[in-house]
């Protein structure tokens, strides 16, 4: 063999070998991985098979306990339910259909109500729905809103579902919902149903409403003719009726001394000066039986006949009663009483602390005690006061638009944006309105830079719509939006939208808003008659001084218009307008020296204000600097 046959020879021979001892290596690792694979396998089995031992003791755990608790199968069914359409409406792919809520809604309210096996007469009822239904109702009657459903009416809830939802619509301080759920039980579904009449009449007694109570009593009275409590509710909701209501009783062997005494009484009193029948009716029952409920019905009466004074004597006299003070309704109803006697602001204060401390009252007695703690002088008490009343209900919207107002009033812009952009829901109209405000408020601080946005103007137009489309009848959007309208230009709309806002609510700003439209078009006795009715109730805002000054200083009251834009630059140094205005009364009475200083303000406050540099180039002409104000006038 050559010395090359030999090379290759034994390049082969190393070459297969290397590769044969390469696989046995492989091979090696092959197997040892495979063992080692076969060992996890077996351990995740082994792991498999204990969790689904685990989840099968837990499953059969959660099936006794729902046979040993049947509630709880109707409360899961209900969570779920209402789960799945909460995501449904927060989905960005769509919000469900009519049919497929209604459907999710049935079976909530269904598995809720499984759970509370009552006759749904919250007047005689033993025991009170637990907090699990509790929590659940709650998300349903948010889902009710959400969905614009105000009634059971297209629900197809049997009798006994409709009362119980309305029992439970009650203790969550629904009334509305609990009104409308025993009306369609009593007018529909079980028509003559006693128990639903029964909570129908306290539900009226509760809102003071006499002659529906007085409906209902009767309507149960022609079930139960001898009902003796029934026939002396009547006598004092239906005066005429007391004389023939004492017979019945005298027939029936129940009539009283004090009966007869209630008759005379009542004949004495309507034979008087008075002739209202529900005061004599009243003023009757407490002789008879003084309790804190008549005493607080008497107090509404005088106060829907203008007698503030007889309203609080009587919210007092009852107060003075066993156990009236702890009627947080009587404090509630003081504090609204008072806190129109600016002498007596303490006192409002205090029973609006005691109404909060009751929890009644609501959101408005939030609000109020608020207002009465600002009033007070103590701002920081109210704001606090505010801040906590929002930390126990997030979804209060009418107390976070209040939070928002406060910070914007004091210059905390970011403040006020984020507090109503942190809301957990905008179902009513509060919320679009405050945002629409702080539009409002951006659009007229650029004005006053002089940039007008007309965006930011459309952007607050368009929120304010969407406030309408949440409560087509709240006057407080229709005022904002006709302010819209009528900074947009757009006159006609802007009268259209303040004439609707006037019959749905009492505010002066809208005389005010009136007002300055009136000025924009020429019609300065209808501006002066205008603002003068603001001017009666309205003390606090600006607008009311501004207007008077426009309207003065058309009619060539010189003075007192620089006396009322005076009053507004003193309040706030910076209202551009007043200011501007001011200027040109300095020049038209030659006081040519301070009409420069207020424009050198302007310009060092808001450099690229245009009506300032040319009211300023007006002032030097007039102060004869003719250079210094051509240039002024080119710049413009």
């Amino acid at each position: 063999m050559t010395p090359l046959e030999i090379g290759l020879t034994l390049f082969g021979t190393l070459l297969g070998g290397g590769i044969i001892f390469w696989m046995i290596q492989v091979d090696g690792h092959f197997r040892r991985y495979s063992r080692d694979a076969a060992a996890e396998r077996a351990g995740q089995s082994t792991q498999m098979m204990l969790l689904i031992d685990e989840v099968g003791r837990l499953s059969d755990d959660c099936a006794a306990l729902i046979h040993t608790q049947p509630k709880l199968k109707g409360l899961i069914s209900a969570h779920n339910s209402i789960s799945g359409l909460e995501a449904s409406l927060d989905s960005e792919v769509g919000s469900p259909s009519i049919r497929e809520a209604a459907e999710q809604l049935l079976v909530a309210i269904r598995g809720m109500l499984a759970t509370h096996p009552t006759d749904g007469d919250f007047t005689q009822a033993e025991e009170k729905p637990d907090s699990g239904v509790m929590a659940l109702a709650n998300r349903l009657f948010d889902l009710f809103t959400e969905l614009d459903i105000h009634g059971p009416k297209n629900l197809g809830l049997t009798a006994l579902e409709a009362r119980r939802l309305g029992e439970i619509a009650h203790e969550l301080g629904e009334d509305a919902w609990a009104r409308a759920c025993y009306k369609e039980v009593a007018s529909n579904l079980a028509p003559g149903n006693l128990a639903s009449m029964r909570c129908l009449a306290t539900l009226a007694k509760d809102s003071a409403d006499i002659e529906e109570e007085a409906h209902w009593v009767d309507e149960q009275l022609s079930q139960l003719p001898d009902d003796v409590e029934l026939l002396r509710r009547l006598s004092v909701l239906r005066p005429e009726t007391a004389e023939r209501n004492v017979q019945r009783l005298e027939a029936l062997g129940k009539a009283t001394p004090a009966d007869h005494s209630f008759v005379s009484g009542l004949k004495e009193r309507l034979q008087g000066d008075s002739s209202d029948h529900s005061l004599a009716a009243v003023e009757a029952a407490i002789e008879q039986n003084p309790t804190i409920d008549q005493y607080l019905l008497k107090a509404r009466i005088h106060r829907r006949r203008e007698e503030p004074l007889l309203a609080i004597d009587s919210v007092e006299s009852g107060l003075e009663l066993p156990g009236g003070r702890q009627s947080g309704e009587a404090w509630a109803l003081l504090a609204k009483l008072l806190c129109s006697e600016p002498k007596r602001l303490a006192e409002a204060l205090k029973s609006a602390v005691h109404a909060c401390a009751l929890d009644a009252g609501g959101t408005e007695m939030i609000l109020l005690k608020a207002e009465l703690l600002e009033q007070s002088g103590r701002s920081e008490d109210s704001f606090e006061w505010l801040e906590s009343a929002l930390e126990k209900d997030p979804s209060n919207s009418l107390i976070r638009s209040e939070i928002s107002q406060m910070h914007t009033f004091n210059g905390r812009r970011e403040e006020a944006w984020a507090v109503i952009e942190d809301a957990p829901n905008w179902g009513g109209p509060e919320l679009h309105i405050q945002k629409g405000r702080l539009l409002l408020a951006d659009y007229d601080a650029n004005r006053d830079a002089g940039h007008s946005d007309t965006d930011i103007l459309s952007a607050a137009e368009a929120t304010f719509r969407e406030a309408l489309e949440s409560d087509r009848e709240c006057g407080l959007a229709w005022l904002c939006l006709g302010r819209c309208q009528r900074l947009a230009g757009d006159i006609d709309e802007a009268t259209i939208s303040l004439n609707r806002s006037r019959r749905l609510m009492d505010d002066p700003m809208i005389a005010a808003e009136e007002s300055l439209i009136a000025v924009d078009e020429g019609r300065i006795d209808d501006a002066a008659r205008l603002i003068d009715e603001a001017d009666i109730t309205e003390s606090k805002s600006l607008v009311i001084p501004y207007v008077k000054g426009l309207v003065a200083a058309k009619r060539g009251s010189l003075s007192e218009a620089l006396d009322r834009f005076n009053e507004v630059l003193m309040v706030n140094p910076h209202h551009v307008r007043a200011r501007l205005n001011r200027i040109t009364l300095h020049l038209l009475a030659e006081d040519v020296q301070t009409a420069l200083d207020d424009c050198d303000w302007l310009l060092m406050t808001y450099p690229n204000l245009l009506l300032a540099k040319l009211r300023r180039g007006e002032a030097l002409i007039q102060h004869g600097i003719f250079d210094e104000a051509e240039r002024e006038i080119r710049a413009v």
